[in-house]
């Protein structure tokens, strides 16, 4: 026992040697490891110059050298990184239209239950519920929801409601939304 922690006693001693011998040659390693990157580059002062060289008519003349130019990020044509991926779609109120403001619209179309489906020979009517219990009629072109969504078709079975809506990227796009009289995962029976 007594043998093994003098062991590691020595090993770190001579670890600790090691590294005290490399520690003062990382300032002089290249820029990504060495410590005195920024320092170095706010004091070091430029090599000299060579003295210009008088003219000659000798053909091997020395060649110039190429100097790169820095990088420079151009951002026109791409999209922003700091913006996130899931951006926030702004609805699009339809223009032209006269939209009466409804009690429907005040509420999310996550917060409306579609309770009864009416189907017969003509148009059919659906009747949602809101979270406070209140019922609305709702028929093919009636505008339902917060985000200007349109009843778009009434079936036996469920309510298609077709939203507007602009992207990051600002182009027009459509999206359904079903809602169904009964959800999956809620008994049919109650």
């Amino acid at each position: 026992m007594d043998r093994e922690g003098g062991g590691k006693a020595y090993i770190i001693f001579i670890l600790g040697i090691v590294i005290g011998l490399c520690a003062p040659a990382c300032d002089q390693l290249p820029l990504p490891l060495g410590k005195k990157g920024k320092e170095q580059k706010a004091t070091a002062k430029p090599p000299p110059q060579p003295a210009p060289q008088q003219a000659t008519s000798s053909p091997s003349a020395a060649p110039t050298q190429e100097v790169e130019p820095d990088y420079v990020y151009d951002p026109t044509g791409k999209r922003d990184p700091f913006q996130p991926f899931i951006a926030a779609q702004t609805p699009i109120k339809p223009v032209g239209e006269d939209i009466p403001a409804t009690p429907l619209q005040k509420y999310d179309l996550s917060q409306l239950k579609l309770v009864a489906i009416i189907v017969g020979t003509g148009e059919g009517s659906a009747m949602v519920e809101d979270s406070e219990g209140k019922g609305y009629i709702i028929k093919k072109g009636v505008y339902v929801g917060t985000n200007f969504g349109k009843v778009k078709t009434v079936l036996k079975d469920r309510v298609i409601i077709e939203e507007r809506y602009k992207d990051y990227t600002g182009q027009v796009r459509e999206k359904e939304i079903t809602l169904r009289l009964h959800p999956p995962g809620e008994e049919k029976g109650r």
